[in-house]
């Protein structure tokens, strides 16, 4: 056998690695493929009333199968997995779960220390549904935890599904089939020795090729990079092009596969660079199998539903559409952004298949296919070195009125196009009082406008005169047309804006809208749809990390939000939901400036990095709802709104959580400010004394930099003020013990009518003197002082 050594993630550590029998290869410190499984391998737990037993799958092939439909939970025997989880580790296995009667669980468990202390991350599956709930799961001193849970597609029936936990020092994280889905703050380990298992419930479950290693090796992935399990298309459709993340596990070379179709006559599938193929070719379904050529064991299925071909009328419409159309029949000079509406004497259902189609009047080129369902788009302009990629529904329902957004990029300057519509795709619809039969050729047609603007000023109005209809649409052109330092301002008019928007590398961008309620930027995205925090991705080699905030910015300085209302219409609770901000200030030397405006969302509301000023600003949240790793943060005479949890009508929540870079960083700083409290989303109000100022993420790598400066506060905080070690079984902060330099800090607290706060109930907190208020933040000056490598930053109203 081959040994070779590998330098652990995180701690520096040397480990031994030997190429086991029946491990593909030597990334892995154990495997199993159930070919040769013991009794004595596995120790069955108090408690289970169930089985594990390992039995044929084929001729060639054996899989762990759950006996009963009970409670399983037995721990792995070996000593070298005891060893292994200490420090960093990580165990997988394919897990393929049977179609549900009752509710399904699986859980890799990892760092078991005895029954009451363990982490795990699994999949759940309710009968009736088409999801599964992947989550992270903490057990600590026999009180069971969720930590993060995202929802995903069910894998289809039969078809196994590469389940990982991934622990390190201070981090947890769970992927299925090589895509991160979420992580969780790890509390610190310090047991002599723990043990990896397998937690089952509710039957219907089988296992094969459990595996087990250090987290340095990446997993490997074979799949889709910008899709979801299930591809779609109408027969006769053109081919399409999908890629596909094939890498081993450093994470850089390209691992051999290949891809069959089940049914070739249904679709046709080739190899391709960078990915394959797919023709789709007549009605019905198939399985397109993307399968390691190595490792057979690294696979990806994708469920291929090929529909009627596209139908529209022979000609025009059936129906008058003349007043039911944006852009207007035969109008000209449209903003190429322009999304199409058409809007119904009633509210219509979508159906499950079906289009919308834009063709090239010129030549009857088509130049887009926008399809019902959801798809993974790329938000910024084309061939932008990088793009924002994420999961997204073109086609929504807005009262009576449909809206259909074209691909960024589709439209040209000059240039005269048509729309169909299939009549399919819309149910129970109607136009005048007639049934709506679809759009056909020269039906609905417009010319978009001669050319760019061509001012530094760009116009936005969703349904006036203006440059463009959509902020992005602004931004975007802002970007490609201007250079990174050169001042650009955004001039939106009151209207509301349903989009997600992303800034990449240009400085000195104004967002400036023309009154702070009037304009409202809002969309729906949150950790189950788009998770993680997020990071562009360059086009060469996309992959699904676009991330669930509604703005995102990268690489840019001198942003400025004015005037406006950016909301994440996510509710806490909702089966897609979990953490949802509506800024993610993603630029660690950067200077962001919000004025006069307003940030709405439940959980993270606001992650800053960097340099921020937040100056007459209402930020609305419950959960954590202003955090990150900044430098310093100023919410000068703002409010802070905590909502009633909709996941939780209980919590109070917690104000911030700080992840501040360095310990002499002010971090976030809250000045002659006001904290109220109202109902949330779901009408529940915040109970009074259970909201916090701040809680910890635990680390030791960030500080818990947070300060109140004469603020007022509602009855709604709690008197403790800090969600300290033993609060809520929150961590304790960093650094344990506040002082005027740094950690939870206050000063001049009162209540909402301006009387002194009794605070000799905090705890864990430093009251702060008046001089030492002066000296550190006495000025936006002194607050930005470290801006720039000690250049300083003092921004003015």
């Amino acid at each position: 056998m081959r040994a070779h050594v590998l330098a652990t993630a995180g701690t520096g550590k040397l480990v031994e690695r030997v190429a086991v029998a029946g491990c593909p290869t030597a990334d892995f410190l154990f495997c199993d493929g159930f070919e040769r499984t013991r009794a004595g391998d596995w120790e069955r737990q108090a408690g289970s009333d169930a089985g594990l037993a390992a039995q044929p799958d084929g001729a060639r092939n054996q899989v762990l199968r759950m006996t009963g439909t009970g409670r399983v939970m037995v721990l792995a025997r070996q000593p070298k997995l005891a060893t292994l989880v200490q420090d960093n580790a990580f165990v997988e296995t394919r897990v393929r779960l049977q179609p549900a009667r009752a509710t399904q669980q699986f859980y890799l468990i990892g760092r078991h220390v005895d029954a009451r202390n363990w982490v795990g991350a699994g999949v759940e599956q309710l009968p009736g549904t088409d999801t599964v709930q992947i989550q992270l799961l903490r057990m600590q001193d026999g009180v069971l935890k969720t930590l993060k849970r995202a929802p995903r597609a069910r894998p289809a029936d039969g078809r196994f599904a590469m389940l990982r936990l991934e622990m390190t020092p201070s981090l947890l994280a769970v992927y299925l089939d090589g895509e991160k889905i979420t992580t969780a703050p790890q509390p610190a380990f310090s047991a002599p020795s723990a043990r990896v298992g397998l937690l089952a419930r509710g039957g219907g479950i089988e296992l094969d090729d459990l595996r087990a290693g250090v987290p340095g090796v990446q997993p490997a992935r074979i799949a889709p990079s910008l899709a979801s399990q299930a591809f779609t298309a109408q027969a006769g459709d053109p081919a399409q092009h999908l890629a596909v993340s094939a890498l081993a596990s450093d994470g850089v070379s390209r691992l051999a596969f290949r891809a069959t179709s089940s049914n070739p006559a249904v679709v046709e599938v080739t190899p391709a660079p960078g990915g394959i193929t797919i023709t789709p070719k007549a009605p019905g379904s198939a399985a397109i199998v993307l399968a390691g050529v190595h490792d057979p064991a690294l696979q990806s299925t994708l469920t291929a539903t090929v529909t009627a071909a596209f139908s529209a009328p022979a000609g025009g419409s059936t129906v008058a559409i003349a007043q039911a159309v944006q852009p207007a029949v035969g109008a000209t000079a449209v903003p190429p952004d322009t999304p199409l509406r058409i809007r119904f004497d009633r509210a219509p259902r979508l159906a499950a298949a079906g289009s919308v189609r834009i063709f090239r009047a010129g030549d009857d080129a088509l130049v887009d296919i926008v399809r019902l369902g959801e798809e993974v788009r790329a938000i910024g302009y084309p061939a932008q070195p990088r793009s924002r990629y994420l999961r997204m529904t073109p086609i929504t329902v807005e009262g009576d009125t449909v809206l259909v957004r074209p691909h960024a990029g589709t439209l040209a300057y000059g240039t005269a196009y048509y729309v169909m519509a299939e009549g399919g795709a819309f149910l129970d619809a109607a136009i005048g009082g007639q049934p709506f039969a679809g759009i056909g050729k020269g039906g609905w047609h417009f010319r978009t406008a001669d050319a760019p603007p061509a001012g530094a000023v760009l116009r936005v109005d969703d349904d006036g005169a203006a440059d463009f209809r959509t902020v992005q649409g602004a931004v975007n052109h802002a970007m490609r047309a201007f250079p990174k330092a050169a001042p650009v301002t955004v001039d939106v008019h009151n209207g509301r804006y349903d989009e997600l928007l992303f800034i990449l590398g240009k400085d000195n961008v104004t967002i400036r809208g023309e009154s702070r309620d009037g304009v409202v930027i809002e969309a729906l995205n949150n950790d189950g749809i788009n998770p993680g925090s997020g990071a562009s991705q360059g086009a060469a080699s996309p992959s699904f990390t676009g991330g669930r905030p509604l703005l995102s910015v990268e690489e840019a300085d001198l942003l400025t939000l004015e005037n406006l209302t950016l909301r994440n219409t996510t509710r806490r609770g909702d089966t897609r939901s979990g953490q949802a901000e509506t800024v993610y200030f993603n630029t660690d030397s950067g200077r962001l400036v919000a004025k006069n405006a307003s940030f709405y969302s439940e959980q993270d509301t606001i992650q800053v990095k960097g340099y921020a000023w937040f100056h007459r600003t209402l930020v609305e949240g419950n959960v954590d709802f202003i955090w990150g790793a900044n430098r310093a943060a100023l919410f000068e005479a703002s409010e802070l709104r905590t909502v009633g949890d909709s996941g939780n009508p209980q919590s109070g929540g917690y104000l911030v959580q700080a992840r501040t870079v360095t310990a002499t960083d002010p971090g976030f700083v809250f000045l002659d400010s006001v904290l109220t409290h109202g109902p949330g989303p779901k009408g529940n109000g915040v109970p009074s004394g259970a909201t916090y100022l701040a809680r910890s993420p635990g680390t030791a790598s960030t500080w818990d930099n947070v300060a109140f400066v004469n603020c007022r506060m509602g009855e709604h905080i709690a008197p403790v003020g800090w969600a300290g070690a033993g609060v809520n079984r929150e961590p304790a902060p960093h650094p344990a013990m506040a002082n005027a330099a740094q950690g939870w800090r206050e000063y001049g607290s009162t209540d909402l009518a301006g009387k002194p706060l009794d605070l000799s109930k905090r705890v864990g907190g430093y009251l702060m003197t008046a001089e030492e208020v002066e000296a550190r933040f006495g000025s936006r000056a002194s607050i930005f002082a470290g801006f720039g490598g000690g250049q300083g930053w003092d921004p003015a109203p």
